[in-house]
């Protein structure tokens, strides 16, 4: 069934392949293929994410893995850990698993209800500017509900006036402050390293 504001599972799956599919053909395994411009802002966002902990030895989950870029770079700071990476796209994760043996890629939609993941952190980066507020809002109480420590993700800001996003969903940042905190009371946002993306970080109380 559609959510109230009609983005419902489905919709929101074929917006994606419709996206990202010419992207792969396309640009294959660069930064470019999953939409980020510049290589050295898509490695600065995976550097925000790795700083909520000391995650070289957690089990994490990396939610819209792409083609592996974030297990990547776990893998340059040697994590040791349990990793597993999902995405909508069965086509990104034959990518991923090819790049990265050894990692865990699985195709899989965390918010199906039959869909059961637990980890100490989740993790996702870039994954809400196809979608819209309701759908960002969903995806995040659904990574708290699968963490056990806590959640780190990012997005496109709507404090960047600049209009470079596009058409692009750019959330509202003190708006996203507010639902978190409707979950945790444990809450840290940087917005300090790219002018139009943010990062906020939810604890486990």
């Amino acid at each position: 069934m559609a959510d109230k504001t009609g983005l419902d599972p489905k919709v929101h799956e074929s917006r994606v392949r419709a996206h990202y599919l010419p992207l792969l053909a396309k640009h294959g395994d660069t930064n470019l293929v999953v939409d980020f411009q510049h290589a050295g802002n898509h490695q600065a966002r995976f550097s925000i994410l790795a700083g909520i902990d000391d995650i070289s030895e957690v089990s994490l989950l990396d939610v819209g893995c792409g083609i592996g870029h974030f297990a990547g770079s776990l893998a340059e700071r040697d994590f040791r850990g349990d990793y597993i990476g999902i995405d909508l796209l069965p086509e990104m994760i034959d990518r991923a698993r090819n790049a990265h043996p050894g990692f865990r890629f699985e195709r899989a939609d965390l918010l199906d209800p039959k869909t059961h993941y637990v980890a100490d952190y989740v993790m996702s980066s870039g994954i809400f500017h196809l979608g819209d507020q309701d759908f960002m809002h969903r995806m995040i109480a659904a990574m708290f509900a699968s963490c056990r420590k806590g959640v780190a993700f990012n997005s496109l800001s709507s404090w960047d006036l600049s209009g470079s996003q596009g058409h692009f969903f750019c959330a509202d940042p003190l708006k996203t402050l507010d639902f978190c905190r409707g979950l945790s009371s444990q809450i840290l946002m940087r917005h300090d390293y790219l002018p139009h993306d943010f990062t906020i970080f939810m604890f486990r109380d």
